[in-house]
């Protein structure tokens, strides 16, 4: 989020969540994206044009993902002329038309993003098994929120490394 209106959308986006918040802590995102296009829709300090910039981001971002190259059953190759190599820095080209320096470039896009998704899946599993081993060592916590602060000495800070500026 990066345009003038994203701070007011960021305000909303969090209120749609904390309304569809249930008791236990669950969120359903059906509920959230309902309660969150009425808010949209009410919301005197969200021109259209923000909306609409919002949805044509999501819109791009799911063509990217449904045009990537993808193993066909047929030829069991992963080409197909109306695929889409992302070569990042937002630059795409049609796999029908890239060149032997545009299928290097996805290559090394792509060997960057699967190294970086490894990392963080494994920094992950790191996490839950050393907060499962201190639920297990300390039963009294029952919430993740207590195991924190109690175990862990969490201590809260800006949300700003979440990408969330309070609006």
């Amino acid at each position: 989020m990066k345009r003038k209106s994203d701070p007011v959308l960021r305000k909303l986006i969090l209120e749609a969540a904390a309304q569809v918040t249930a008791d236990n802590g669950r969120i359903s995102t059906e509920d959230f994206q309902v309660t969150l296009s009425a808010l949209l829709r009410q919301s005197e300090e969200v021109h259209g044009a923000a909306v609409y910039d919002k949805a044509a981001q999501a819109m791009v971002r799911d063509f990217g993902e449904s045009r990537s190259p993808r193993r066909h059953c047929k030829t069991g190759g992963l080409y197909h002329p109306e695929s889409i190599l992302r070569l990042g820095n937002g630059i795409w080209v049609w796999m029908k038309d890239a060149t032997p320096t545009d299928t290097t470039q996805w290559a090394r896009v792509s060997s960057r993003n699967t190294v970086r998704v490894i990392s963080a899946e494994a920094e992950k599993q790191r996490y839950a098994l050393d907060r499962t081993d201190a639920f297990r060592e300390n039963p009294s916590c029952e919430r993740l929120a207590q195991l924190e602060e109690v175990v862990f000495h969490y201590q809260q800070g800006s949300l700003d490394d979440l990408a969330f500026d309070e609006a």
